[in-house]
């Protein structure tokens, strides 16, 4: 009796371990692919949108695209190489722990912070509420002032040029909507007016600025459009009553064609602003 059931314990351990084991070989496993370009370990990567055999640094403006990050080929045992040889291969994680460059574009990084990618093409930075992806969760602390690796010139959230620092920190990684983002999804807003102004901002822009700036697009070549039709009206108008005119009064209509434009021009500048700032 004792013996059997030291059998059987002996046996549930096995398969403990033989399931422990196997939970951290998957997360050993990295997957090997190919760049254009040369991409630096601890690189934030998206795969390429015509080739998924390629990777490339992620931006701002590829939301939703967030793959993995470059790491050294050494970084596990076990590793998959895609079918096609096309240059060096590239090493990318997408579970595990592994080191990240970081910079302090929105502030100090401290453990438990989410990640997401910065301004700067590749690199993260601690999540802010209007992120709605992140890399993962970071395991160790990044304070520029004592753990920069060197400065680099960027533009910071409100699009205004500053230095900032890098890091390097390990980050759990694991791609996933950000628990502590805002909802910006919702409204009756088409897909590609959001896409559209998070292209021209680069970076997600709320509902409410998305609105406003449509309000200026629509008001200003509401305003253009006015302005053109009834120069176009009067002038034609003018033609008739008195042909021998006709010179001055198309004169008159190109002058009122340029101000149309240059209203329209102005909304645009507008509509810009409000979704850079």
């Amino acid at each position: 009796m004792l013996t059997r059931r030291f059998a059987l314990s002996l046996g549930l351990l096995c398969l403990l371990l033989l399931t422990s084991c196997g939970i951290v070989t998957a997360q050993a496993v990295i997957q090997s692919y190919y760049s254009d370009t040369s991409l630096h370990t601890g690189t934030i990567v998206k795969l390429k949108d015509n080739d998924p055999s390629k990777v490339e640094a992620d931006t701002t403006v590829s939301t939703g695209k967030m793959f993995g990050v470059v790491v050294n080929a050494n970084a596990s045992p076990v590793s998959l190489s895609p079918s096609v040889s096309a240059g060096a291969p590239v090493y990318v994680a997408t579970s595990g722990e592994y080191s990240v460059l970081v910079d302090n574009q929105s502030g100090p990084i401290n453990p438990g912070d989410y990640i997401t990618v910065s301004s700067i093409d590749g690199i993260g930075r601690k999540a802010v509420n209007i992120d709605q992806e992140v890399l993962g969760k970071a395991v160790t602390p990044f304070h520029a002032a004592g753990d920069s690796i060197g400065p680099v010139t960027a533009k910071d959230l409100n699009g205004q040029t500053t230095t900032l620092q890098l890091g390097l920190i390990t980050v759990a990684l694991g791609v996933t909507h950000n628990p502590n983002a805002i909802q910006i999804q919702g409204g009756f807003l088409p897909n590609f007016v959001r896409e559209a102004g998070q292209n021209v901002a680069g970076k997600p822009v709320s509902n409410i600025r998305l609105y406003v700036s449509l309000l200026v697009l629509l008001l200003c070549a509401l305003v253009a459009g006015s302005l053109l039709y009834a120069g176009v009206r009067s002038s034609m108008i003018a033609i008739g009553r008195n042909p021998l005119s006709k010179k001055s009064i198309w004169r008159g209509l190109v002058q009122v064609i340029l101000v149309s434009l240059i209203v329209f021009l102005i909304g645009l500048f507008g509509v810009y602003l409000l979704l850079k700032v």
